[in-house]
């Protein structure tokens, strides 16, 4: 892994910026799924500038924000893009749902644009509908300074290991986070009304052997869809960007659709949806975690945030060990232990996506992971993590809050969720969303600085 630098280098390198994408489905005041997309992102285009996109199906709609200096301030950006779409919404009798899936069942309305169609006959029909019923939260964290590429939107072949060495060590830190940032965020404990587990979006997004789902949408795509392994080296992490490319072409002229289709793509960073990648924007981006509420959107990010300031800041080395399996997360001085690769990918994914916080190791894990967290943190920031150490405290995330209702309402193990509970939980978050838009504001503007 990469090597430690002296405490003379230690300086800050550049000015990091966060960005946020969240994806959020359309119901009706019923609580059905609603297609409506395409009329909303119309009208809100006219009254302002709001960063508001298409999603891959009619149903979905995502909201970007652009990057800022401080979590706080990068929220505020959201909450008002947020409450400006959710007016829009209200007038037309649609409602915004933050949740991973939406617990019922639907077949989505998938869009024609050719990029969507690509995935479509590469993936198959039925089982590229998975992605019009998922919404995730992405998470955008500036690149080291200097290993992109603005023009050309790829990675830099560099000299200087100390700037290599950071992006290796928060490439891999994002991996082995992956466990417990799923965990905190799940909020789809049900997937076109069944439950398959706390994390059910994830088990059917991401797929493959390590989730033990050959139904799930990159199943047999793991190299463009499943959690990666960690890097060795900056060297690695551009060889495997060019090798994924050069796959996705092979699939694109197995098509026989004319090689010039890549044009679609704006960089060979734009051909892979792993759940940590490069970004062709000059970020690493987590992609993983489900969508949820915005205050556990704010603690996740505030938490990543400053863990990744740490590592790009101040140069922490980043180890895979034995260690990081008994003590994950440790610190002795400059280095942090992780758990090896395979043991995050094959043990510790399947847990989270299936137990959550039941399993004693995932628990342990969180714990560990928001520690490590809380340590790089200023004071005046914990206030934002109240929310996830609430979740240790009853062990229970909102993935757990949707079944304990789902239970009290009458489901059962191995039950289909009825389309009237569905619909029910469906308004019940909705309606918190609409309220969490002006109570994080007020707490965001009460936070100490």
């Amino acid at each position: 892994m990469a090597l430690k630098q002296s405490n003379k280098e230690k300086k800050p390198l550049k000015i990091s910026l966060t960005g946020l994408e969240i994806e959020l489905f359309l119901i009706n005041n019923k609580g059905q799924i609603a297609n409506n997309a395409d009329a909303l992102i119309k009208k809100i285009k006219k009254g302002s500038s709001a960063n508001v996109k298409k999603e891959c199906a009619l149903n979905l709609i995502e909201i970007a924000t652009l990057p800022n200096k401080t979590v706080p301030n990068t929220m505020t950006c959201l909450l008002d893009e947020l409450q400006n779409l959710n007016d829009t919404t209200q007038k037309e009798g649609i409602m915004l749902l933050p949740l991973g899936a939406y617990p019922g069942s639907f077949a989505p309305s998938m869009r024609q644009d050719k990029h969507y169609k690509i995935k479509e006959s590469i993936f198959g029909k039925n089982r590229f509908k998975i992605a019009g019923r998922c919404a995730g939260f992405h998470y955008h964290y500036t690149l080291p300074r200097g290993i992109f590429d603005d023009q050309l939107r790829v990675l830099k072949l560099m000299v200087r290991s100390k700037i290599k060495d950071s992006l290796v060590n928060s490439y891999n830190m994002m991996i082995a986070a992956d466990p417990a940032l799923t965990t905190f965020m799940q909020s789809s404990p049900f997937y076109q009304g069944r439950c398959l587990g706390k994390d059910s979006r994830m088990i059917m997004y991401r797929g493959g052997k390590y989730l033990k789902n050959n139904e799930g949408l990159y199943a047999g795509f793991q190299e463009f869809g499943g959690l990666p392994p960690y890097r060795l080296t900056a060297l690695d992490i551009i060889d495997i960007i060019s090798t994924r490319y050069e796959l996705w072409k092979s699939y694109i002229i197995g098509l026989g659709l004319n090689i010039k289709t890549l044009s679609l793509y704006g960089s060979i960073l734009d051909t892979t949806w792993n759940p940590v990648k490069i970004n062709p924007n000059g970020t690493l981006e987590q992609r993983g975690m489900d969508m949820n509420h915005l205050i556990n959107i704010t603690g996740i990010s505030v938490a990543l945030r400053f863990v990744l300031k740490k590592l790009q800041e101040e140069f922490y080395t980043v180890v895979p060990s034995e260690i990081g399996i008994k003590e994950p997360f440790k610190i002795e001085k400059d280095t942090i232990y992780i758990p090896p690769s395979f043991y995050v990918r094959r043990e510790l994914q399947y847990k989270a996506a299936y137990d959550g916080l039941d399993s004693d190791l995932i628990y342990h894990y969180c714990k560990r992971f928001l520690n490590l967290a809380k340590s790089f943190m200023p004071k005046n920031r914990l206030i934002f993590l109240d929310t996830l150490q609430e979740m240790l405290r009853k062990r229970k995330t909102v993935s757990d809050e949707i079944l304990d209702y789902a239970r009290k309402k009458g489901f059962k193990k191995g039950m289909n969720v009825p389309p009237s509970l569905s619909a029910e939980i469906a308004l019940l978050h909705s309606e918190r969303l609409a309220y969490e838009i002006h109570s994080l504001r007020e707490k965001i503007e009460k936070a100490p600085l």
